[in-house]
């Protein structure tokens, strides 16, 4: 073999950077363990359809694909909001189900029952039956992980510069170079990962029978996995023969199509493999991997960390693996499957040298990344293993279980704990928390539509989404390119906000700005002592807002317009509206949704202080840090502190038992109000006044507040409402996960106004 590239220790920052998905196949069962029946396809499992949802052999078994990352932690995230949505569709299928935690499927008793998929394309349909009748149904259930490996792409033109032909040429060699190296070493993965020792007395193979052992330390790798018929034979030595011996396969008849050659590496790319010739392999799958049914997703971030670092030391290892070598190495491989999980690793002196190169790769790649020696104890730690096989996951199955049938009534419990686990804080989704709660809805529900998500800007709430060629980019859920700047403007300016209104004759509250905090504070004298509402002039969330039902002392109105002036530099100062405050959220200026906004307060027991009740409020599971969580924390700030004097209390006090004392006047849940949902209970003359507010400020997604003395009342005079602003982030996750009430479905409705192809 020529050698085309050579790896370097100093390619490790870059080579770690290289980009991973995975799939994740998994059965469906019923909560008696036995496969799911179902008649008919789940719209949101269609293979032609939806880019990490799918069926495969059956609607009995799904794969669960997450994009392609450069970091292990954004694959393990990805797994945990798919399976929370997975989780959520099956707990509600009729019967209830659940994902079967293990490679090899259940008892089989209904296997009769479990047809193929009813799929659009007549060819995929027709391929599926093929399957059936030459491999066997309970052979297409066996499941697994599949690691989607790419070199990092920046480096491997760095590495590869020359024309296009001739850069093709190389790129393919070093992925069949990779890919010897992969199958030459594989057989201490299975030895390592292997995690199907057990399987059930009625699982028998079409082409091989039925297992010769009862225990073994992977079923699913040994040749009673999903494995070719002994004549099919194919050649790694370099990728035109093996595209070569793939056609000659197909034209014998031997094989029906490429995708039929089951094997541990797949060369991925453009279709047929013969175009891959020309436009070069795009990144390998590797399949060798059992569920570990240990793992709520069927592999830990730590394998995932491990199979990397193997991965990237088979780059950097030096050796040269004949056509011969491969045909040793696909028997040892199977000789480990096949072997008993406590029997020692077999032929262990063939990876002394390649050890020795692991070892390099970990610590080199930790003198970059984790001053902990996270990798090099990783490393370790499997070698350890290699020493006490008693700790492999197939060696800790066994020691745990006895039996397939001790072992499948381990599973179900262990399915039951992660559905559970899946399920828990329904209103997130996992793996997507650092994400405001609206637009972890909006993801959520995109996912379930089958639009491709990515997450541009963590931090800053960014997200594109992609339906076919449509492409949007999305800013807090309802910022996107249906609205411009100078909507955005009006309605973060509350002064601009109030101009545009009043001459639309819609009402808001009057008032005055200061953009100086001396003359605010000295125009104290000459309020005429009613009613005031203190905020700055571009603030969102309700921050820097303190209300007065009862006109302040000087001092006390003075650190409200302190507290203020630290959120903009433009304060207004305005009449305070009695009345109930309502939010409407208003898309393409038709009202979908409006609740009643609860300043935050507490409740007296009568033995607790204010600040004892605000701690125990905290623990509710729905409250948590702004925008992550339905229920904002309530905090005990300045304005906390000032809301509380003007009601005769402090934080020591010891309120009497149901006597609800607030901790705010502004009704933002973001400050720790609380939302009920009003939709079906406002009078449609508001609705109108919500609606002609948003088309004044030009918008497609914004939020109304209008505060109205009796909202279930026809508008009577114009005195009976007011205007208090518009929100170009109109806080979706209000009407999604009202404290009352039911949710509106919003996420759905943004999704069709961005997609209006979905319709």
């Amino acid at each position: 073999m020529n050698k085309i590239i050579e790896f370097t220790i100093e390619d490790l920052p870059l080579l770690w950077e290289s980009t991973v998905g995975l799939e994740r196949e998994t059965v469906r069962i019923n909560f008696n363990g036995s496969i799911s029946e179902s008649d008919h396809p789940h719209d949101w499992g269609n293979r032609s359809f939806h880019p990490y949802l799918q069926t495969d052999f059956s609607e009995s078994q799904l794969e669960l694909i997450t994009p392609p990352f450069s970091t292990n932690e954004e694959v393990i995230n990805w797994l945990a909001g798919l399976h929370q949505i997975t989780q959520h569709r099956i707990s509600n299928s009729k019967p209830a189900e659940m994902l079967w935690p293990y490679s090899m499927p259940p008892q089989l008793s209904n296997i009769n029952q479990i047809r193929s998929a009813e799929l659009d394309n007549k060819d995929d349909y027709n391929y599926r039956k093929y399957l059936i009748s030459y491999y066997g149904k309970k052979v297409q259930l066996l499941s697994g992980i599949h690691y989607n490996f790419q070199i990092n792409d920046q480096l491997l033109n760095q590495k590869l510069n020359s024309s296009k032909s001739k850069y093709i040429s190389n790129r393919n060699k070093v992925y069949m170079d990779l890919t010897r190296k992969y199958l030459y070493y594989r057989w201490v993965l299975t030895y390592l990962l292997g995690a199907t020792p057990y399987f059930s007395d009625d699982y028998e193979t079409v082409l091989y029978g039925k297992p010769h052992k009862t225990v073994m330390k992977s079923v699913r790798q040994s040749r009673y996995g999903y494995r070719n018929s002994k004549n099919v034979s194919v050649s790694y030595n370099n990728f035109q023969t093996y595209v070569t011996d793939i056609e000659d396969l197909i034209f014998q008849g031997i094989l029906h199509f490429e995708k039929e050659l089951y094997r541990d590496v797949r060369m991925r790319g453009a279709k047929p493999n013969r175009a891959m010739l020309k436009e070069g392999i795009s990144y390998l799958e590797f399949r060798n991997f059992d569920l570990n049914p240990f793992q709520p997703f069927g592999i830990s971030l730590e394998d995932l960390d491990f199979v990397k670092v193997w991965i990237l030391a088979l780059l950097l290892h030096q050796q040269s693996i004949s056509e011969e070598e491969i045909n040793l190495a696909n028997e040892r491989n199977q000789n480990t499957a096949e072997s008993n999980p406590i029997d020692p690793l077999i032929n262990k002196e063939l990876i002394k040298s390649f050890s020795h190169t692991l070892q390099t790769v970990a610590e080199n790649l930790d003198a970059h990344y984790y001053p902990d020696s996270y990798l090099g104890q990783l490393v370790a730690k499997k070698f350890m293993q290699i020493e006490q096989p008693s700790q492999t996951l197939a060696g800790q199955i066994t020691s745990q279980y006895t039996d397939f049938k001790d072992l499948s009534q381990g599973l179900l419990k262990l399915s039951q704990i992660f559905q559970r686990q899946s399920l828990k804080n329904k209103y997130l989704l996992h793996g997507f928390e650092k994400l405001e709660l609206s637009t972890q809805a909006l993801i959520k529900k995109a996912i379930e539509l089958g639009i491709q998500v990515t997450i541009v800007d963590i931090e800053d709430n960014l997200i594109e989404l992609q339906f076919n060629e449509h492409t949007e980019l999305i800013k807090s859920a309802n910022m996107t390119s249906l609205d411009s700047q100078v909507s955005y403007f009006l309605m973060d300016n509350k002064s601009a906000t109030k101009l545009v209104l009043d001459r639309e004759k819609i009402q808001t509250p009057k008032g005055r700005k200061f953009n100086d905090l001396d003359q605010a504070i000295n125009y104290y004298s000459l309020l005429d002592k009613s009613a005031i509402v203190i905020k700055p002039q571009n603030t969102n969330y309700g921050l820097g807002i303190t209300i007065f039902e009862n006109f302040p002392e000087k001092e006390t109105y003075t650190k409200a317009m302190k507290e203020a002036f630290k959120h903009d530099h433009t304060v207004l100062v305005e009449e305070f509206i009695e009345g109930i405050e309502l939010r409407f959220y208003v898309q393409n200026q038709k009202v979908l949704a409006v609740c009643e906004r609860q300043a935050a307060h507490i409740i007296g027991d009568g033995q607790h202080t204010v600040e004892q009740l605000i701690d125990l409020e905290n623990n509710h599971p729905f409250r948590g840090p702004r925008h992550l969580a339905p229920l904002t924390l309530l905090e005990k700030g300045e304005i906390e502190r000032i809301t509380l004097a003007e009601q005769n209390y402090s934080l020591q006090s010891i309120p009497v038992n149901g006597k609800k004392v607030y901790l705010r006047k502004n009704s933002n849940v973001s400050s720790g109000g609380i939302a009920i949902d009003r939709t079906d209970q406002v009078h449609s003359d508001f609705i109108k006044i919500a609606e002609r507010t948003a088309a004044a400020m030009k918008s497609t997604f914004c939020g109304v507040d209008i505060i109205i003395k009796n909202y279930q009342e026809p508008l009577s005079n114009s005195n009976s409402y007011a205007v208090l602003e518009a929100n170009y982030n109109p806080m979706m996750s209000l009407h999604l996960f009202p404290a009352i009430g039911h949710s509106q479905p919003l996420a759905e409705r943004a999704l069709e106004a961005l997609f209006p192809e979905l319709n």
